[in-house]
């Protein structure tokens, strides 16, 4: 067992290690939407079924609408007995994607037939220059000829039945055979590649509720659920929690409308919260924080510990 001081240490170890990785003016997290908080600053933005302590959201343009479409990552951590099918993990995580709409844009049978792509295989491994780290695209994190390859390729590819079936084909053909330009499809392969429909003629999305906080910062926006990874951790070291917490998902938004196929990337990545940091904590209890950190700072910092402390 680590004494508390081993443990202060892994606390300022992690404060320039997610400062680096998690400030950027591109993405937004819960300073932009107030995720309500717990008495200890950490969010607690219940979206749904799930209660999430860190989000990512960014806009993405389309032709669908006059307003953007937004796209939000968010985390929970799953408690032990909730899921019994990896007994020997050490920490389950959820990693959630939410589509946020406009209220004049309704995705029904109505709607042009959609796809979601998401490059989680190459997550882990994607990094942004030390100097974009306040304001990086999918050019920074992919290049700019890798961006605009696979745009070009999933445009042609696209032959939208608005069905899971067509969405997975879209996605083969684009694992198949990356472009030569991205590099991070090491071994000419992008890795895991999940595929979601979006809209069309027998698809439809089930809004989540936001009742409780509104993780999106579209006005008014209804917001979907649309795909749910769960990451099992052998153990909670700083480079198991990173490859999940501080990892970069390109997002391919492919939509289709009277037979032309428009492409969209995005990077999506959790964002810490600077706002919730304060000087006048309350006094930890068991199994709580010390010190002044910023929710996604404590809460890296906890998955970290693998014991309790009462204080």
């Amino acid at each position: 067992m680590r004494s508390l001081a081993a443990n202060s240490l892994y606390t300022i170890a992690l404060v320039p290690l997610l400062s680096q990785h998690f400030a950027a003016a591109e993405l937004l997290g819960c300073d932009a939407v107030g995720c309500p908080t717990n008495e200890y600053h950490v969010a607690q933005c219940k979206v749904g079924n799930a209660t999430l302590k860190a989000l990512g959201i960014t806009n993405v343009t389309t032709t669908l609408d006059a307003r953007p479409l937004t796209w939000t990552v968010g985390f929970q951590e799953v408690p032990k007995g909730d899921d019994r099918s990896h007994p020997d993990a050490a920490i389950v995580l959820d990693k959630n994607f939410y589509l946020g709409t406009p209220p004049s844009l309704k995705f029904d049978n109505g709607t042009a037939a959609g796809c979601a792509l998401f490059f989680e295989g190459i997550s882990a491994n994607l990094t942004v220059p030390l100097e974009k780290k306040d304001s990086f695209t999918c050019a920074d994190a992919l290049s700019g000829d890798c961006v605009s390859d696979l745009i070009r390729q999933a445009e042609s590819a696209a032959k939208l039945a608005g069905d899971s079936e067509a969405c997975h084909q879209l996605r083969d053909a684009l694992m198949s055979k990356p472009p030569s330009s991205c590099n991070p499809a090491k071994g000419g392969t992008w890795g895991p590649v999940i595929s979601r429909p979006l809209a069309g003629s027998n698809q439809s999305l089930e809004m989540v509720d936001q009742s409780q906080c509104r993780a999106t910062t579209g006005q008014g926006y209804d917001l979907f659920l649309v795909d749910s990874e769960r990451h099992y951790l052998a153990d909670r070291t700083t480079k198991a929690l990173s490859q999940v917490l501080m990892g970069i998902t390109p997002v391919l938004t492919v939509l289709e409308k009277d037979g032309k196929a428009k492409a969209e990337l995005t990077c999506l990545r959790l964002v810490d919260s600077v706002a919730n940091q304060t000087d006048d904590e309350p006094k930890p209890s068991l199994g709580s924080p010390s010190g002044s950190l910023s929710s996604f700072t404590y809460l890296a910092t906890l998955l970290v510990s693998s014991f309790l402390y009462i204080l």
